[in-house]
């Protein structure tokens, strides 16, 4: 995945999540994936524009980078990103992503999303699973 030059900047933050002990079937990977545009696209959620990139799955762990940007500007702008997005993966985690649970959230850092089309097989693809819609 390639970053444009001029690409707009928003807020990353890494999410570990792990599988339940209970819960070793297969999961839902946290992605934003778009099987016909083949790329990591946008959604929405209340106030939030966010983007779900997975970097690294394991039997143990799913690292995945949340691209995060607020859809106020000015005084409305999101002031605490880290409790924003602790509620964000809990609400998640207790409505779709079922089976995972939260091990860590990295410290935000400003970063460009992923923009380009994947032409190769994407992490998803190749382990076929399932998507966030």
């Amino acid at each position: 995945m390639s970053l444009a030059r001029d690409a707009h900047k928003v807020e990353r933050v890494t999410i570990t999540l792990v599988p339940r002990a209970d819960e070793r079937t297969l999961l839902q990977i946290p992605s934003t994936f778009n099987r016909l545009e083949r790329t990591y696209a946008w959604r929405t959620s209340g106030s939030l524009n966010y983007m779900l990139v997975p970097t690294r799955i394991s039997s143990h762990e799913i690292k995945v980078d949340l691209f995060v940007d607020s859809l106020r500007k000015g005084k409305g702008h999101i002031k605490n990103i880290q409790k924003t997005v602790q509620d964000f993966v809990n609400a998640k985690i207790e409505s779709e992503w079922r089976g995972l649970k939260l091990e860590s959230i990295s410290r935000a850092s400003v970063a460009a999303p992923p923009t380009s089309q994947i032409v190769r097989g994407t992490i998803e693809e190749i382990l076929g699973a399932s998507f966030e819609r």
